[in-house]
């Protein structure tokens, strides 16, 4: 009879997860953090797997008995536990500031977006011409811009080569300047 190795012989163990110590300073503030009736829902799943894990338990158990992903569990899990140093050391010297680095650790990064598709140039002549009377652009019959006719008029003109009435409305809206929701035509 031929000896098989074992499954798994010779692999690397399973990485064991990140410990999570508390002082009972923070204990207290993300006990609070996880139960708050008025913190937002994200804090009290960060909170409370953060209390878990101080716990003792497992990621896995942490996942089930949440209902949490994987990488949801870890990532809150590493993050604060890379933190804990930066912790220890405000609690003993700004405690008052603690409560503030705790929601900071429990918060999302800040993410960088996509890449900006419209120019401050394209924006600043779309947002100039929705000021404009669309009379000096040959619209003789209409008093005001329709986000749809002034779409139109600059993908015409070749500020954009093409650009939704949902952006013209946001370019719009984040000036504070309104277009007509629908065509508004002068009285001869």
């Amino acid at each position: 009879m031929v000896d098989l190795p074992l499954k798994g012989a010779g692999k690397m163990p399973w990485p064991t997860a990140a410990e999570i110590v508390l002082s009972e300073r923070e204990k207290k503030i993300l006990a609070e953090l996880s139960k708050g009736t008025h913190t937002p829902l994200h804090f009290k799943v960060r909170a409370q797997i953060i209390l878990n894990a101080a716990a003792g338990w497992s990621n896995n158990t942490i996942e089930m008995n949440m209902q949490l992903s994987a990488k949801k569990v870890k990532r809150w899990r590493d993050k604060y536990s890379k933190m804990q140093e930066e912790l220890r050391q405000i609690e003993r010297e700004s405690p008052h500031k603690l409560r503030k680095t705790i929601e900071n650790a429990l918060s999302d990064e800040q993410r960088q977006g996509g890449p900006t598709k419209y120019s401050d140039e394209q924006v600043a002549a779309i947002i100039a011409i929705a000021c404009e009377d669309p009379a000096k652009f040959n619209l003789p019959f209409i008093s005001h811009w329709t986000p749809s006719l002034l779409q139109a008029e600059v993908v015409k003109m070749g500020i954009v080569d093409s650009i939704s009435v949902r952006q013209i409305g946001r370019f719009l809206k984040r000036t504070g300047s309104t277009a007509a929701p629908k065509s508004v035509l002068v009285e001869p």
